[in-house]
């Protein structure tokens, strides 16, 4: 590894983050310095659907779907 690799490590991984939490708190920044429109635009993408289909039988049932809100 060259030294500017060695010196440019990551610096989430340097803080004890996992990678996923460095991505979450870094898109959480940016959606807060968002202005309107874009402001409630990335706040509808934020919601998240789950579709749950119960079996019997062997067969699938009706799909529900649930809206699950984060904070």
């Amino acid at each position: 590894m060259s030294s500017a690799a060695a010196n440019s490590a990551a610096y989430w991984r340097i803080a004890g983050m996992s990678y996923l939490k460095y991505a979450n708190a870094c898109g959480e920044i940016v959606r807060q310095s968002l202005k309107e429109p874009f402001l409630s635009q990335a706040k509808a993408r934020e919601t998240v659907y789950y579709k749950m289909t119960e079996f019997a039988s062997g067969k699938p049932g009706k799909a529900v779907i649930t809206e699950v809100v984060p904070k």
